[in-house]
């Protein structure tokens, strides 16, 4: 498979789309996270952060966070959304592939899938191991990361589809997988993003990201190099998350790595 080279205008020219779309509560998940996390765990670090719905949750909960995102307009939204909540907290222009924030945390948190746009091997190595750097002895870092299983890389892959509403304008999105090619450890994920009521009503937004793509076994050697001692593995597709073994393939999972 030839890797697809896109300009994400999701996180760019298109971000309003984008915070509409991803715009659920996760007051529960991150209720969640933060028992994982522990109650010693501030400041947190979320790499990723995009528009900073997460960062924005965490804070509520008088946690200080500090998100950071390669996107200015996803840091501009996130800013945006900390100070009409008047919240404390902080996003910065980063690369996730490496970075130097010049403190330590007690937790951190990469959700959605986010750190399979790191698609060179090397890239998620720096990663990892900054992270390991700016964490604190003992803490956790919780990655939502799809492994794929080797023998059957199509196995539990099925789409994600929803449906979201700001103000007059209410969006369909469907974010599929498009191509698995577990040879050259890359896919194709396809977002579609629908008007259905709004101004902007029958408007159709489609773009192909190149992700990476992880079995079990990569990710689990990835994490060895890294630093971290691989915990526990949590089963996000399901509301109560329950625990599932680690070295299994599935859906939104939630790795916790230990420092």
């Amino acid at each position: 498979m030839q890797p697809v080279q896109i300009e994400a205008h999701l996180y760019t020219t298109e971000a309003e789309l984008y915070d509409i779309a991803f715009s659920w509560d996760v007051s529960t998940e991150v209720d969640w996270l933060l028992e994982r996390l522990g109650s010693d765990c501030s400041p947190v670090l979320e790499p990723a952060c995009g528009s900073g719905r997460m960062l924005a949750a965490l804070a509520e909960r008088d946690i200080e966070v500090v998100g950071f995102d390669s996107s200015p307009e996803m840091v501009r939204r996130a800013h945006e959304r900390l100070r009409r909540r008047q919240l404390r907290s902080d996003a910065l222009v980063a690369d996730l592939a490496g970075f130097e924030l010049g403190r330590t945390f007690g937790g951190a948190i990469c959700s959605v899938d986010s750190l399979a746009y790191l698609t060179r091997p090397a890239d998620v190595s720096t990663h990892l191991a900054c992270v390991a750097a700016h964490l604190r002895r003992g803490a956790r870092y919780l990655v939502q990361l799809e492994l794929r299983d080797p023998a059957h890389p199509w196995r539990g892959v099925r789409p994600s589809v929803w449906e979201a509403q700001r103000g007059n304008t209410r969006l369909k999105i469907t974010w599929r997988v498009a191509q698995i090619d577990l040879a050259a450890a890359i896919e194709i994920q396809q977002a579609r993003i629908e008007v259905i009521a709004g101004p902007e009503r029958g408007r159709v937004f489609e773009e192909r990201h190149t992700m990476a793509s992880w079995t079990p076994e990569r990710w689990a050697a990835a994490v060895a190099e890294s630093g971290f001692t691989y915990g526990v593995v949590y089963e996000g597709d399901r509301p109560d998350r329950p625990p599932r073994p680690v070295g299994e393939a599935g859906r939104l999972l939630w790795h916790e790595l230990l420092r």
